[in-house]
């Protein structure tokens, strides 16, 4: 682009309402050159896992994308311990201070629904690679303009899982122990309920905890009394952990199963991988592919850190690239046109696989079943 169009260019996009005020060079081919985008995840605290996993994959799909369109993509990172006050604090620093383009995160529920109500007014565009919560895209009955995820939601996720116990897993009587002040837990929990229904399964035991408890020893001797062939643990790795052990040290050995926040328990210190033989969770992610976007995403995650990437790093890997691709089909980064544009998107290729959007913003996409053997997550073919 010659000089004198350039300058132009910088100057009608800088008139723009909702125009952020980084990112507006384009190349010849329409690829916006120098977006700016902001990360709200955890990166200390108990949901770290998580947190760092999805840092490390934007660092890395930022780098892939430079290097291969001549790009200069740069992004901002703060910590916000999995806590809603300190998401939103982060919010307001990347969109006033820093001047983003848009946000690719945060990595929590709470922080999702935090910041997607505080980023209404401005419009700022938002993609959780990982925010579960039904209610994240939601602004009442309809979607928020300008919030948009790569998982899947939770009711989908609960669903897919109750559709499972008949199908796949030929479970007819489960117990349920979830976390009641979790969103995430109660959200995956209260679907799976509303479809067990239609599939014929059975809830034999619905136990709900607090977010502080560490003994559950009450709720296993009820699971032990329920005479349920298999048990559900909608919530976070950290707490399935906890309650994987004290089941299996109660000589409970029936199957466990969770949904995507299970990602993760082969890394909790201490764990013992054969308390989770005979356990599924459904990702979003095949990590065991052996061809495809996924596999190409495993091995450069593989040789960056020297270790195997989880569900959250390669759904915001996802993330970057679909965001870019938003960007560049509005040739834009204003908000209003980069949000219009990501409602339409079709993404054909990526490492969580393909999807499109529904008219809540969020994807239709395959789940991989994930299981554990030898100490190793294995998924279900």
């Amino acid at each position: 682009m010659k000089f004198k169009n350039l300058l132009t260019c910088v100057a009608v996009a800088s008139m723009m309402v909702g125009c952020s005020n980084s990112g507006t060079k384009s190349s010849a081919n329409g690829t916006v050159k120098a977006p700016k985008f902001g990360f709200i995840g955890p990166l200390t605290g108990d949901a770290s896992q998580y947190g760092t996993a999805v840092k490390n994959a934007l660092k890395l799909a930022i780098k892939e994308y430079n290097k291969a369109h001549g790009t200069k993509i740069t992004a901002v990172y703060y910590d916000d311990k999995a806590d809603a006050t300190e998401a939103v604090n982060a919010y307001n620093k990347l969109v006033d201070e820093d001047k983003v383009t848009a946000i690719l995160s945060p990595v929590t529920t709470a922080s999702c629904l935090a910041v997607a109500s505080a980023a209404k007014t401005k419009g700022t565009p938002i993609l959780t690679p990982s925010g579960t919560g039904d209610k994240i895209t939601m602004d009442g009955d309809k979607a928020y303009s300008n919030v948009f995820r790569i998982c899947t939601n939770d009711s989908y996720a609960g669903t897919y899982l109750a559709k499972l116990c008949k199908t796949k897993f030929h479970y007819k009587k489960v117990a349920i122990l979830y976390n009641k002040e979790l969103d995430y837990s109660t959200g995956l929990n209260n679907a799976f309920i509303k479809e067990a229904k239609n599939q014929n399964v059975k809830v034999k035991y619905n136990g709900a905890y607090n977010a502080n408890t560490k003994d559950f020893s009450t709720f296993i001797s009820k699971i032990k009394a329920s005479g349920a062939d298999s048990v559900y643990l909608p919530d976070y790795y950290e707490t399935v952990v906890t309650i994987t052990k004290q089941l299996r040290d109660a000589g409970i050995n029936l199957p466990l199963f969770g949904g995507d926040g299970w990602d993760g328990v082969l890394g909790v210190k201490g764990v013992n991988a054969k308390n989770f033989e005979n356990t599924y969770y459904v990702s979003g992610f095949d990590k065991d592919a052996t061809t495809g976007p996924a596999k190409k995403f495993v091995d450069a995650y593989t040789k960056e850190y020297g270790s195997t990437p989880n569900m959250f790093a390669a759904m915001e890997y996802d993330a970057l690239n679909v965001m870019m691709e938003a960007i560049n089909n509005a040739k834009s980064t204003d908000s209003t046109k980069i949000c219009n544009a990501l409602a339409k998107i079709k993404v054909t290729s990526a490492a969580c696989g393909a999807f499109t959007y529904n008219k809540y913003h969020n994807p239709i996409k395959d789940m991989a079943i994930v299981t554990v053997k030898k100490g190793k997550y294995v998924t279900v073919k």
